[in-house]
């Protein structure tokens, strides 16, 4: 019989382990509760909470302490409406990269009832931030349907039987996973308790909710209920109502409708929607149309993305000729993955000229000191 290999254990090491998830869970729940000292050095707070993502990501023999330590560090997203540092989008793709990997680590997790656990504690203080709203907008992929239908039981009597300080975030959270599975008259009612008053936005919202989950008529029967719309709303409510008749099969009355939304709002996406229920000729005439009356002035990398999308080469190569030195601005992923396509679609030359402008991280630009 082969002897069993004999594991030397440092009680050194075992404890300087235990100790980084003590002091990590801790630096967390001190800015949970607002005592920590960081919460007034922002850049000295955002850098601690990103070495902590990246400390947490070494547990990974512990997926159950990872996932407590990525609940903490997303309740932290209240500072998001905080901390006034001139980089809002720092912030929040600091807490979507933990949200990211608590769902790819509650996919795989087997204890569902755990997970189920953490995100009904993120739901009942949730603050209404971008952070922990992406754990509920993916919750299909991390719980199974009878785990969310009661938990959707539960955060909604939560809310009914208790007068919550933040009432409105909690239903915000119930309607994010409610919109994800699909469930269009749980993402009613928690519109509805939200805003009981019925405005304009949130019907536009609970018809497109039914619309997503192919009610169409219960969509339609919502939107009529829709009265003197301001800009924003005319806007949504147009643009749902273009989705209802494309999906009737009303191709005339989705191009009128269609027309109508890009004329009154000559959106980049408007006209893409419009460009895809017109004709190919009429769709060029837009695009150019575009160009020289609708573009501002400025290049606009979404309607290059349209313009690609349309394989209108010639028009992108001239708006890449016209406004080129804007390229360096623009993000460097998404320039480099449309010269990546454009390359494979056999036009290299374009390809090239885009790449020839890519800057990763554009530098500020410094003052010229001649004072040697």
């Amino acid at each position: 019989m082969a002897k069993k290999k004999k594991v030397w254990k440092s009680p050194a090491n075992d404890g300087a382990f235990r100790g980084k998830e003590d002091k990590i869970r801790q630096m967390l729940c001190d800015i949970v509760n607002g005592r920590s000292r960081l919460l007034g050095r922002p850049a000295d707070l955002f850098d601690s909470i990103a070495a902590a993502i990246d400390d947490i990501e070494r547990f990974g023999e512990n997926p159950k302490l990872q996932l407590e330590l990525l609940a903490w560090t997303l309740r932290c997203d209240f500072i998001c409406s905080r901390i006034d540092d001139g980089e809002p989008e720092l912030w929040d793709g600091l807490f979507y990269d933990a949200g990211t990997f608590f769902v790819e680590l509650a996919k795989q997790y087997e204890d569902k009832k755990y997970v189920s656990d953490l995100v009904h504690d993120l739901a009942v203080r949730h603050v209404g931030e971008e952070g922990r709203s992406y754990v509920f907008l993916s919750v299909s992929e991390i719980l199974p349907p009878e785990s969310i239908k009661a938990l959707l039981d539960e955060l909604m009597n939560t809310v009914e039987t208790n007068d919550l300080p933040n009432r409105d975030d909690v239903l915000d959270a119930i309607s994010d996973m409610a919109d994800d599975i699909g469930d269009a008259a749980e993402f009613a009612k928690a519109a509805l308790m939200r805003d009981p008053e019925k405005s304009n936005a949130t019907i536009i919202d609970i018809a497109n909710s039914y619309f997503v989950a192919g009610d169409i008529e219960m969509a339609k029967q919502w939107l009529r209920d829709v009265e003197n719309p301001g800009a924003e709303d005319e806007e949504a409510c147009l643009d749902l109502q273009a989705g209802i008749a494309d999906r009737e099969g009303r191709k005339s009355d989705c191009a009128k409708i269609a027309e109508s939304l890009y004329e009154k709002y000559p959106k980049v996406i408007n006209l893409a929607r419009l460009c895809q229920v017109v004709d190919s000729t009429r769709a060029r005439k837009l695009l150019e149309d575009h160009v020289r009356y609708r573009n501002g002035g400025t290049a606009n990398i979404e309607f290059m993305q349209l313009l690609q999308s349309m394989k209108a080469y010639d028009l992108l190569e001239g708006y890449v000729t016209t406004f080129e030195k804007e390229l360096p601005g623009m993000d460097a992923d998404t320039l480099r993955g449309m010269a990546d396509e454009l390359e494979k679609d056999s036009q290299a030359e374009l390809a090239e000229h885009i790449r020839k402008w890519i800057v990763d991280e554009p530098e500020e630009a410094q003052a010229f000191d001649d004072a040697d």
